[in-house]
């Protein structure tokens, strides 16, 4: 921070963010490190469901929410 007010002396607020911002997103770090109260819900959705109303398919479901929500992207 040092740095970039010494370039940039007109500025006033200076945040970084470090990819860490998941205060209203699912993100592994919660899971790991916690955040407020955690509930866990299970379901089954029966395959025919998904096609027919999200419009995709259980593999594609599934790695969605391996790279969007278990890698933390």
């Amino acid at each position: 921070l040092d740095f970039l007010q010494t370039d940039f002396p007109d500025m006033d607020v200076i945040g970084i963010s470090g990819n860490f911002c998941s205060d209203k997103k699912p993100a592994a770090v919660n899971w790991i490190e916690g955040r407020g109260k955690s509930v866990v819900c299970e379901a089954i959705i029966k395959g025919d469901v998904i096609k027919k109303v999200l419009k995709t398919s259980v593999e594609s479901l599934v790695e969605l929410n391996m790279l969007k929500n278990l890698a933390g992207s």
